[in-house]
């Protein structure tokens, strides 16, 4: 083989072996970028949820004082309501009277 042939081929596979390199570090670079960009997005996503959980958390509080209070006024009312049962009964002579 003669030199010039020698350094001809020298020359392909260097420069296809740049090639491969360059071709190596730009698909490692993108697979990087898309973790990065994919860990992006969950971390926004946990974020919101974050915010929509506290959100409900409040509201589930809230709901429960309320209906702690109407729990109270339902029972009121529903003594109020036998006493006037034993008012009306005592007056009409029913089972009471």
């Amino acid at each position: 083989m003669e030199l010039t042939s020698l350094v001809g081929t020298a020359e392909i596979v260097g420069g296809a072996l740049v090639v491969v390199l360059v071709i190596y570090r730009q698909a490692r670079s993108g697979v990087r970028d898309a973790w990065r960009d994919a860990a992006e997005s969950h971390r926004e996503n946990a974020e919101a949820l974050e915010k929509q959980v506290g959100t409900l958390v409040s509201e589930v509080r809230a709901l429960r004082i309320e209906n702690e209070a109407l729990r109270g006024e339902v029972a009121l009312l529903r003594a109020e309501n036998r006493d006037l049962r034993a008012h009306i009964d005592s007056l009409i002579g029913g089972t009471n009277g």
